[in-house]
């Protein structure tokens, strides 16, 4: 990939000689430059040229008008559509009082309507009021409240309440656990729904007191762990999942000791968010060995994987895969490599170079314990490659590095982009600096060396072999 870049030319190169007084006028001996000058302008060319210049401006210009034209069209279609939605609700409780079940509807369809228009505390509001008219109608254990629990979840996503979105996600588990049962496998999915996002909402700031994060996912994988062992068995394939994810929260749990050996002891506010978790957690934290924990679910999610006659090529080498990036977190270089090579392989015998190519053909970063910014890799031989177009590797795996939804409620403007050397170990190398936006952002370059320098690679490999790979380009979003 070649990146060029334009400026202004040089004085020294310009059209007007540098000397010229200041007055603007022409000492005798300039006379050819007037002479080029009526020559160009005379030209046809140059005309034209000047005539394009100007109509590109000009479609420029209208295009901006129309789009500022059909932001307020929108705006005010939406304001009409809110207003339309507060008489509806004011007729229908006037007309059938204030607990009518068709209030619950028209209140969370007004939600998500303030949500879209980024109005989020009302549409919180909204989302209660909806919620509180369906508990009356419909009774407190009615899953019908899911609908307005996810729009609250949502909108405090948006505003990047955390604590509030972590604790509706706890209202949301009850819900489903006063309906199911605590051991029915119906909540398996809302499970690990919940243990993926508090690792993406731990991974996005790790904090000291982010250990309730960790906390609940512990808590969740080993509770649906016990649940899909005892209804499916204890190698069944519905298992191996739990068993990844699982051990990238003993990861995080690791690196958290290390960084903050007693965060988990004396503080008040992780006492009181323990408590609101503590079903799913009979012994947090009693052993404090997580990397053997973490080794173990590998070992017993390739076992499963290894045994059972269904699973396919491409699963079993993604579970390598998974494998050797866990060891490769740990700067464990040897354990990795022969999981990848593993993975290699495996695939070999399918004789798809696609898959191979997609899974093993190109440096991956893996995820980190903190995330000071986002990270896109760049292809080469593509486009540029967005959080959306991830290969089919990256969409399987449970513990995406990060999401903006758990961050900010849109991507950050500043960036750098970057072009890094990757060894055969995986290794970050040389950092190349290839352009900053904003020009002259106060740090940015440097907080986007010092993500890559922290960051892990997959190295990518050639007919089996992990080889280094030059210039890989890394576009670092800056929160």
């Amino acid at each position: 990939m070649l990146l060029l870049t334009f400026g202004s030319l040089p004085a020294a190169q310009a059209d007007t000689p540098a000397d010229l007084p200041e007055t603007g006028t022409v000492e005798q001996g300039s006379g050819q430059h007037e002479s080029a000058r009526q020559t160009i302008e005379s030209d046809p060319a140059h005309g034209e040229t000047t005539a394009q210049a100007e109509k590109s401006d000009l479609q420029a210009a209208e295009a901006a008008e129309a789009a500022e034209a059909a932001e307020a069209a929108e705006a005010a279609e939406a304001a009409k559509i809110i207003a339309d939605y507060q008489s509806a609700i004011d007729r229908r409780e006037a007309l059938a009082g204030p607990f009518d079940p068709e209030l619950s509807e028209l209140t969370f369809a007004l939600g998500k309507t303030l949500q879209r228009q980024n109005r989020l505390k009302e549409a919180i509001q909204a989302f209660r009021h909806a919620m509180y008219v369906n508990r009356v109608n419909n009774g407190v254990y009615s899953l019908s409240q899911e609908p307005m629990l996810r729009g609250i979840i949502n909108t405090h996503i948006q505003l990047g309440l955390i604590s509030e979105a972590a604790e509706a996600y706890q209202k949301l588990l009850w819900l489903h656990r006063k309906t199911y049962g605590t051991d029915d496998p119906r909540i398996l999915p809302l499970l690990d729904e919940i243990g993926q996002w508090h690792l993406r909402a731990y991974n996005a700031r790790g904090h000291r007191d982010d250990i309730y994060h960790l906390n609940v996912a512990h808590g969740v994988y080993n509770r649906a762990l016990a649940i899909t062992a005892q209804q499916h068995g204890e190698d069944h394939r519905s298992m191996t999942g739990l068993l990844y994810n699982s051990a990238m929260t003993d990861y995080y749990l690791d690196r958290h000791q290390k960084k903050y050996a007693n965060s988990w002891e004396n503080t008040d506010l992780l006492s009181e968010r323990f408590q609101q978790a503590r079903w799913v957690a009979d012994d947090p934290f009693l052993s404090k060995n997580y990397f053997q924990n973490g080794r173990r679910a590998n070992a017993r999610m390739i076992d499963i994987l290894e045994q059972d006659p269904s699973a396919s090529a491409a699963d079993k080498a993604t579970g390598y895969i998974k494998t050797g990036d866990w060891f490769m977190l740990f700067n464990l270089t040897g354990p990795a490599i022969d999981n990848y090579q593993k993975a290699y392989r495996v695939l070999q015998q399918t004789n798809d170079t696609a898959l191979i190519a997609a899974l093993l053909g190109e440096p991956k970063m893996l995820p980190r314990p903190i995330d000071s910014a986002i990270m896109e890799t760049e292809s080469v031989l593509t486009a540029q490659t967005t959080s959306t177009e991830r290969s089919s590797e990256q969409q399987e795996t449970p513990m995406p590095d990060i999401t903006e939804i758990v961050t900010s409620p849109s991507i950050p403007a500043a960036y750098v982009m970057l072009a890094v050397n990757i060894s055969e170990k995986g290794q970050p190398r040389k950092i190349t600096t290839l352009s900053v936006s904003p020009e002259g952002g106060d740090g940015l370059e440097r907080r986007a060396r010092k993500t890559i320098i922290d960051t892990k690679f997959r190295p990518r490999f050639d007919n089996g072999q992990p080889v280094p790979t030059e210039a890989l380009p890394v576009k670092v979003l800056i929160q």
